[in-house]
């Protein structure tokens, strides 16, 4: 009798010990779900990112036409500024050019009259133009324009190939022809400056105006 109780003593401790082992195994199954829960923040930042461009290209002006593709300036993601101000950093050109008047009715006529370029040809008729002339009636030469157009970029591209005289290249995701001389008459350094870029075109002129980094800063505000 003394033997059949230290055995069912036995069988009793060793149901004990399995199930507090059995017991500490469906304790360790719990954090399962921890690392599941952990990755819902890392796939909240996904829709932010990918809805960020939207304002931004519904707030840009598309003409109504087919636009050819082509590699390497056909980007889309330009903006005509509403204002002259709006198209470039202020403070950086305020002891410069931006000293004169801004397309006083003197030099660019009332209504403005914007001249001809190399763009007009491929002008979009329905796109935004932004056209500023920074210059005083009373000077003969010293001035810097900008003129920023909705283009087909296509053609615009096509253009600037064309082109003679000028230092063409790839740039920024567009293309940019430059011609910088010496005014005949004045003696001063005059420079033309052509870049598009998708459907946006930007054409700079200046003379007797040091404006070193100016499309780069141009491109900051458009693009």
């Amino acid at each position: 009798m003394g033997n059949a109780r230290r055995r069912a003593a036995g069988i009793a401790i060793a149901l004990a010990v399995t199930a507090t082992l059995l017991s500490g195994c469906t304790g360790n199954t719990t954090p399962d779900p921890t690392p599941s829960a952990s990755t819902t923040p890392s796939t909240t930042p996904a829709p932010s990112t990918s809805t960020t461009p939207g304002p931004s290209t519904s707030t840009t002006p598309r003409p109504t036409s087919t636009i050819t593709p082509v590699p390497g300036v056909d980007y889309d993601g330009g903006t005509v500024p509403d204002t002259c101000d709006g198209l470039i950093t202020t403070s950086k050109w305020k002891d410069s050019f931006l000293r004169a008047p801004l397309n006083d009715p003197a030099v660019v006529g009332d209504p403005v009259e914007i001249p001809k370029s190399v763009f007009t040809p491929v002008l979009q008729p329905d796109g935004k133009r932004l056209y500023c002339v920074w210059r005083d009636p009373r000077a003969d030469i010293t001035n810097v324009t900008i003129a920023v157009q909705v283009v087909d970029s296509s053609k615009a591209f096509a253009v600037l190939q064309g082109l003679q005289g000028f230092q063409c290249e790839h740039l920024a995701e567009g293309y940019r022809c430059q011609r910088i001389s010496t005014d005949n008459q004045y003696g001063v350094e005059t420079g033309v400056t052509y870049f598009t870029r998708g459907d946006i075109a930007i054409h700079i002129s200046q003379a007797n105006v040091p404006t070193s980094g100016l499309l780069d800063d141009v491109m900051a505000h458009v693009f």
